[in-house]
């Protein structure tokens, strides 16, 4: 069992599916003019070198070619570069910076193709856009700020990265110090551990860094607190260190209740769980300040592992472990559509197309609305004049 906890972690942090989200706006990009790019405007633009790898831009009010602007590179895990340029264009405006999304960079991608296509992405807006090449962040959540630190550590140009939801990818040592590290994560996050355990390691070096939480889930943060983040990277004016703590004890409570539960999904029974998640919800309800906190964050924490113990044995046929795991998703997260999308390849897989049916619909009545993902996958080809499948794929 020991053995397997390691494989765990390294899945850990590659799943973020089950911290999906949606758009806050309905608003269809414009298409880019071919010379031309006008302030207050949002576009969707090709990459010359690579016609596929496109991204959203939103240039401030104030854009003026005989000037050159700060700009934020975005990474979204699930590609949807829109998604953090409409939540944050108010503050191109205001604080008179580029907002750069990609729309090709996603969770479970080699890091070849995505260092290829980010630097695509680079070259392209440096020659499209009038950039202050001293003043280049990058930033992402969670999948999608492993790749925005990955890629400060690569690129020497970049002068900050604004993480959130993920931790430093390396030691501070290893940092070039003149990289600006932010880290935030909302206290209800699962991935806080990492944001606080990036502080800690931070404390006793020179990297500028600013660590910070917010109310709330495992999201994008709120506008004030990516506000604070890009006037940090772009002023340095603000202090340095903690912009709010945790309590030290609770962290630690909270790593070991994780290590233990990583242990319990192959030990333990679906009826233990039935128990111990009931527990969990009583702690919730009964707790308050921190160590509220941290249960909902624990509670988070099942739903990422139970995801991430079932989509791997599912992907390596491990048919007979899948059943358990994947009751305990849809225990320890009800509303996410992901167990249900799951489910249907696990009975897809069992050759039983009339339950992967039922669980189809499940997922589409749960939201479920990645229509490329389900076209890709060949197991449901036999589905696709299900009521479910056309729904999800707009037919």
């Amino acid at each position: 069992m020991k053995k397997q906890f390691p494989f765990f972690l390294s899945l850990l942090l590659l799943a973020f599916l089950s911290c999906g989200q949606k758009s806050t706006t309905n608003n269809s990009p414009a298409r880019a003019p071919a010379i031309q790019y006008t302030g207050g405007k949002t576009y969707t633009i090709n990459c010359d070198a690579n016609k596929s790898n496109t991204y959203t831009l939103y240039l401030p009010t104030n854009y003026d070619t005989t000037k050159t602007f700060p700009v934020i590179y975005f990474f979204d895990p699930h590609g949807k570069g829109n998604l953090p340029i409409e939540k944050y264009k108010s503050l191109s405006d205001s604080l008179g910076i580029i907002l750069v999304g990609s729309n090709a960079t996603k969770n479970g991608m080699q890091w070849p193709e995505v260092s290829s296509v980010a630097n695509q992405l680079f070259a392209d807006t440096k020659q499209k856009l009038k950039i202050n090449q001293h003043k280049i962040f990058t930033s992402g959540f969670s999948g999608g700020a492993r790749i925005a630190s990955n890629l400060a550590l690569q690129d020497n140009n970049i002068a900050g990265v604004i993480s959130c939801s993920a931790g430093l990818p390396a030691q501070p040592s290893q940092i070039n110090n003149n990289l600006i590290f932010v880290g935030i994560a909302g206290k209800e996050d699962m991935n806080l551990t990492e944001i606080y355990d990036a502080g800690e390691a931070l404390k006793n070096s020179e990297l500028k860094h600013l660590i910070t939480y917010f109310d709330g889930p495992h999201e994008w943060p709120p506008v004030e607190t990516m506000s604070e983040a890009i006037q940090f990277c772009l002023t340095l004016t603000l202090s340095f260190g903690e912009g709010t703590s945790i309590d030290k004890k609770i962290i630690e409570t909270e790593k070991q209740q994780k290590q233990f539960y990583s242990e319990a999904f192959v030990k333990n029974e679906f009826n233990w769980w039935k128990n111990e998640f009931k527990n969990l919800e009583q702690k919730i309800l009964k707790s308050n300040g921190d160590e509220k906190f941290m249960n909902i964050r624990l509670k988070n924490f099942l739903s990422l592992a139970a995801f991430s113990y079932s989509n791997s044995v599912i992907n390596n046929n491990r048919l007979h472990e899948a059943d358990k795991f994947l009751r305990i998703y849809k225990l320890v997260d009800p509303k996410n559509s992901e167990h249900a999308y799951l489910r249907t390849k696990y009975f897809m897989l069992m050759n039983n197309t009339a339950e992967a049916e039922k669980a189809l619909n499940e997922a589409a009545a749960l939201g479920f609305s990645d229509a490329e993902r389900l076209r890709t996958e060949t197991l449901f080809i036999t589905l696709q004049n299900t009521e479910a499948y056309k729904k999800i794929t707009g037919q």
